[in-house]
C-alpha cells in the first residue's frame, strides 16, 4: 500500500471523527446542561399538573360534554312550560261541484274560495302524573355522570402528566451518571495506555479500557435519546407545545406518604368520580323506572287559541279554548316491557355499584403496598449504591498503585453504573407508585 493510499485512509478517519463531534455536540446542545443557558421556565410537579388540566384537550372535551349534559336538563325541564305558536296566512282553494249548474245551463261548477288568517295557540301539559318530573331529575343526574366523568378524566390527565414529569427526572439523573461514568472510563483508559507504554501493563488492559469506553459511549448516546423523548413526552402529556428548553425542579423521592390503609380506603369509596358517576347513574336508573311506571297513568292537557279568520277582509274574531284528559288504555304491552327494561337497568347498576367498590380497595391497597414496596426497595438500592461507590474507590486506589488488574476496575465500574441505574429506577418507581396511590384515594 503507498502513502498517498495512507494519507487517504488518515483523512477519511479525521474526517468522520470530526462529523461524529460535531454530531455528538448537537445533540448535547439539545439536552440542558446544570451550569448552561438559562432556561426559559423552570416547572415543578404541581405547575405541570395545572398546567395539563387547564391545556389538556381531553379536559377541553369532557367540559364540553358536561355543558351538552347540562343543556340536555333543560331540555326536558321545557316540558313545564305552555308552547305557543303564533301563525298567519292566506290560502286559495278551486274547488268543483257536480251538483251545481253554470251560466250556461250545464251540469258542475267550480269555485274558488279565499282565506285569510292571524291566531295565536297556546298548549299546556297541565298535569302529566310524574313524567316531566322524573325526566327532568333523570337529566339531572345523567349531568352529574357527566361532570364526575370530567373529574375522573382531569386525575387521569394529572397523573399521566405527573409519570411524565418523573420519567424525564429519571432520564436527567441517568443522563447525569452515564456522563460520569464515561469520564471515569476515559481516564482509565490513559492510565492503561499509560502502563502499557512503559510496560508495566499488558497490552489486554488498554484494549479492555477502549472497548469499554466505547461501550458507555453508547450507553451515554441512549441516554440522551431517552431524555430528549421524555421531555417531548412530558409537553404532549400537559397538552402544551413548548417551551422546548424547560427546566424541571422537584425529586423523584418526595417523602413518605402520610395516613393509614383503611383510611385510604374510605377516602377513595367517598371521592373517587367514579364512583359518585355510579350512584348518579342509580340515580338516573331509578328515574327511569319512575318514568317507564308513569305511561299508566293519563296526560290533562289544556289548549287555547284566539284569531282572526274570514274569506274576506274585515277578518272576524274567533277563539278556542280546551281541556282534554288522554288515558292510555292499551299500548300493545310497551309499557309493560319498558317497566321491566327498566327494572333490569336498575338492578345491573347497582351490582355494578358493588363490583366498582371492590375494584377500587383493590386499586388502594395495590398501590399502597407498591408504595411500601418501593420504599423498602429503595432503601437497600441507596446502601447498594454507597457499597458500589466504596468499591470502586478502593479499586481505583488499588490500580493506580499496580496492586489490582483491569478486571477489577472494569467490574467495579460495571457494578457502580448498575447501582446507579437501578437507584435512579427505583426512586422512579416509588414516584409513580406514590402519584398511583394518590390518584387511587382520588385526590
Amino acid at each position: 500500500m503507498t502513502r498517498r493510499t495512507w494519507y487517504r485512509i488518515a483523512a477519511s478517519l479525521l474526517s468522520m471523527a470530526a462529523m461524529g463531534s460535531s454530531a455528538h455536540a448537537a445533540d448535547n446542545a439539545a439536552i440542558p446542561v446544570p451550569g448552561g443557558a438559562p432556561a426559559t421556565v423552570t416547572w415543578t410537579v404541581d405547575q405541570v399538573a395545572d398546567i395539563a388540566v387547564r391545556n389538556h384537550p381531553f379536559v377541553h372535551q369532557s367540559d364540553a360534554e358536561s355543558a351538552a349534559a347540562a343543556a340536555r336538563k333543560g331540555q326536558a325541564q321545557a316540558g313545564w312550560y305552555p308552547i305557543v305558536n303564533l301563525s298567519t296566512g292566506y290560502a286559495r282553494t278551486r274547488s268543483f261541484s257536480p251538483s251545481s249548474r253554470n251560466l250556461s245551463g250545464q251540469g258542475g261548477r267550480s269555485f274558488t274560495i279565499p282565506n285569510e288568517f292571524l291566531r295565536g295557540d297556546l298548549s299546556w301539559v297541565l298535569y302529566d302524573f310524574g313524567r316531566t318530573g322524573a325526566s327532568v331529575d333523570r337529566a339531572d343526574a345523567l349531568a352529574a355522570i357527566s361532570r364526575e366523568n370530567a373529574a375522573t378524566t382531569r386525575e387521569d390527565v394529572v397523573f399521566i402528566a405527573k409519570v411524565a414529569f418523573y420519567n424525564v427526572l429519571r432520564a436527567e439523573n441517568t443522563l447525569e451518571f452515564q456522563r460520569k461514568n464515561v469520564g471515569q472510563r476515559e481516564s482509565l483508559l490513559r492510565q492503561a495506555q499509560a502502563f502499557y507504554e512503559a510496560g508495566v501493563r499488558a497490552k489486554i488492559d488498554f484494549v479492555r479500557a477502549e472497548a469499554d469506553l466505547y461501550d458507555s459511549r453508547a450507553l451515554l448516546g441512549q441516554a440522551q435519546n431517552e431524555l430528549r423523548v421524555a421531555r417531548i413526552t412530558l409537553l404532549q402529556r400537559m397538552g402544551v407545545d413548548g417551551p422546548a428548553g424547560f427546566q424541571l425542579h422537584g425529586e423523584l423521592f418526595e417523602g413518605k406518604m402520610e395516613g393509614a390503609l383503611e383510611d385510604w380506603v374510605a377516602e377513595a369509596q367517598r371521592d373517587r368520580p367514579e364512583i359518585r358517576a355510579l350512584l348518579e347513574k342509580e340515580r338516573s336508573a331509578v328515574e327511569s323506572l319512575r318514568l317507564a311506571n308513569a305511561d299508566y297513568m293519563p296526560f290533562l292537557v289544556g289548549g287555547a287559541g284566539f284569531g282572526y279568520e274570514a274569506d274576506e277582509f274585515p277578518l272576524q274574531e274567533n277563539y278556542a279554548a280546551s281541556v282534554t284528559l288522554n288515558y292510555p288504555l292499551f299500548s300493545g304491552f310497551q309499557t309493560r316491557e319498558q317497566v321491566k327494561e327498566a327494572r333490569a337497568t336498575l338492578s345491573s347498576v347497582r351490582y355494578e355499584i358493588i363490583e366498582a367498590r371492590r375494584r377500587v380497595r383493590l386499586e388502594v391497597e395495590r398501590s399502597a403496598y407498591g408504595v411500601q414496596e418501593a420504599r423498602e426497595r429503595l432503601a437497600a438500592r441507596e446502601k447498594q449504591r454507597e457499597a458500589s461507590e466504596e468499591n470502586l474507590r478502593l479499586a481505583t486506589a488499588r490500580y493506580e498503585v499496580g496492586a489490582g488488574d483491569i478486571i477489577e476496575m472494569t467490574d467495579a465500574q460495571t457494578q457502580m453504573v448498575s447501582a446507579d441505574t437501578e437507584t435512579v429506577n427505583t426512586s422512579f418507581d416509588y414516584a409513580v407508585t406514590r402519584a398511583s396511590l394518590l390518584r387511587a384515594v382520588g385526590r
